[in-house]
């Protein structure tokens, strides 16, 4: 689901070439749909007039409708010219209208499960389809990383994963404890040490909890600028969404209770925005009863805390149904078959239906509105997100300016709700060894307003450069631009695209640069990361500076 709400909305039909439509003071509601007969095969002859969707009960007018299927494109589309580096997913490669991003997720899995959990992985890309479009990422305990970019080639996927040597699950293992030496410790007098355990582990799981979500929202702002269909499949152990709830507390327990409301909701609101649907895949295949483990030792004890309670081993199975169920997806669990478990997930969407609306309340308050679809045909599957949240107005002060920033900087993907396109030379004029960069902005992704007769908008631009290990070289550069155009120079901009230009001293140890634009009006934000090991080394002064790139 995406959700455009600003001073103005700017609505671009997919590949026509007509001016923008604006819409003041409005809200327009994407829903990406899909429907499946008895068999679970799509179902892909609906129209407009077949669907209807209500919100908070109350029935919406849809405006938009679009039907897509997973189909590669036609053309690929043109290689960037030297010097141009983007954040546009479509200008970097074939991307249809439906892709897939796997997590493999190794901060909440055990060794065992990540082995078990990549060896599916390998079967299912040995069986990769022309149609799939597929990119690869692992979480570890350190970052979010990207093994591989969107391709349809199986061979480049399985040489990546096979190169994948797995991850010492060091934080799941120290939040992990065995109820029998819990018991044994309480059993001896020695509560305390117990309850010591206790928090420690704790510490570990919300450590978990909190990264796993944080790398969900950095994979939403990284796909936020892709249109269609988005799938992220998790590969996973899980992790639960509450501690200290799921046993009865041991007499003078001095464990703490805490949810993780506030942090499910902030990513489930980025990946509904992004309009991204979520399939956790369980990596711990089918799982026993407690009390029917091999690794219990001796026989069951009765008494407070001396079992572990069915919710203290299904909590993980519980917050993955969460997570798919508020974001239109469907968790895998309980099945040795992953590989199957992978291809129904992108098999769900091969055809997709998008509705949009606008909604008729039109309140920025920040809650959730639930949604319901209906399809006026029987004996099919209707699936589709839950709700979402309502905007609230950006927060324009300036810690939240800085702390966008900083996210954007050192987030370890590339966000794209703002496009942005950069071309960068290296030149020894007017000054040795500096760094000459072209940023051009999509105006299509920026909140223009009209005030006073004049179109106008507020942006900040950050330049930073790393080293090859991440860490900052120099102080940074940074631009704040107010615009004012008339109309004549806005309509300008829509065709061209706004141009900046800065230039910069290039520090000695650099080896990228990282570009930051955020829209002060929304908060949205766009980042380019440049390896100034691609920049050719002599200026291509014949090309202009950004070639009608859009």
């Amino acid at each position: 689901m995406r959700i455009f709400a600003c001073g103005v909305a700017i609505l671009l039909a997919q590949g026509a070439a007509q001016p923008p439509v604006f819409r003041a003071s409005t809200r327009l509601v994407q829903v990406s749909v899909v429907v499946h007969d008895r068999r679970g095969e799509p179902v892909a002859d609906l129209k407009k007039e077949d669907f209807a969707i209500s919100e908070r009960g109350k029935p919406q007018q849809i405006a938009f409708f679009s039907m897509e299927s997973a189909a590669a494109p036609a053309t690929p589309p043109r290689p960037l010219p030297p010097h141009i580096f983007t954040n546009v997913v479509a200008q970097r490669g074939g991307v249809p209208t439906s892709v897939t991003v796997i997590l493999l997720d190794l901060l909440n899995t055990s060794w065992a499960d990540q082995h078990y959990a990549r060896d599916a992985l390998v079967k299912f890309l040995g069986q990769l389809q022309p149609q799939d479009r597929v990119a690869l990422f692992a979480l570890g305990k350190r970052s979010l990383t990207l093994l591989h970019d969107y391709t349809a080639d199986a061979s480049s996927l399985l040489t990546r994963i096979r190169a994948l040597k797995g991850e010492i699950p060091g934080d799941l293992d120290a939040s992990t404890l065995d109820p029998d030496t819990q018991q044994e410790l309480r059993d001896l007098n020695l509560g305390g040490l117990a309850d010591a355990n206790e928090r420690e582990a704790d510490f570990f799981t919300a450590g978990r909890i909190v990264n796993t979500l944080d790398a969900m929202e950095s994979i939403a702002q990284h796909l936020s600028g892709l249109p269609g269909r988005k799938s992220v499949i998790w590969l996973s152990g899980g992790f639960p969404l509450t501690i200290g709830f799921d046993e009865i507390p041991a007499s003078g327990s001095t464990r703490d209770q805490r949810t993780f409301t506030r942090e499910m909701d902030s990513a489930v609101r980025a990946l509904n925005n992004s309009g991204i649907a979520v399939y956790p895949v369980d990596a711990r295949g089918l799982m026993v009863m407690p009390g029917f483990s091999a690794s219990t030792r001796g026989s069951a004890r009765i008494g407070p805390g001396a079992m572990p309670r069915l919710g203290a081993v299904t909590a993980n199975i519980d917050a993955m149904r969460e997570i798919a169920d508020r974001t239109g997806g469907r968790a895998a669990y309980n099945t040795n078959d992953l590989a199957r478990a992978i291809r129904r997930a992108i098999d769900d969407g091969r055809v997709t239906y998008t509705l949009g609306y606008y909604s008729t309340d039109d309140a920025q308050d920040g809650k959730f509105r639930d949604i319901k679809v209906s399809v006026d045909r029987p004996h099919v599957d209707v699936r589709s997100r839950k709700g979402y949240f309502a905007l609230r107005p950006a927060d324009k002060t300036a810690e939240a300016r800085k702390q966008d920033i900083r996210a954007a900087v050192w987030s370890p993907l590339e966000s794209t709700a703002i496009a942005v396109n950069v071309r960068v030379d290296f030149i020894q004029q007017p000054q040795p060894d500096a760094v000459n960069v072209f940023v051009q902005i999509d105006p299509t992704t920026i909140s223009f307003r009209k005030d006073a007769g004049r179109w106008k908008a507020d942006l900040d631009i950050v330049y930073v450069q790393k080293d090859e290990h991440g860490v900052m070289q120099g102080d940074g550069t940074s631009d704040a631009m107010s615009l004012a155009l008339t109309d004549e120079n806005y309509a300008k901009l829509l065709r061209e695209g706004l141009i900046h230009q800065r230039r910069f001293p290039r520090q000695s140890r650099a080896a990228t640069l990282r570009i930051v634009v955020r829209d002060a009006e929304t908060g949205a934000v766009g980042s380019v990361t440049v390896p100034f090991s691609q920049v050719p080394a002599t200026p291509d002064r014949t090309l202009r500076p950004l070639q009608d790139r859009w």
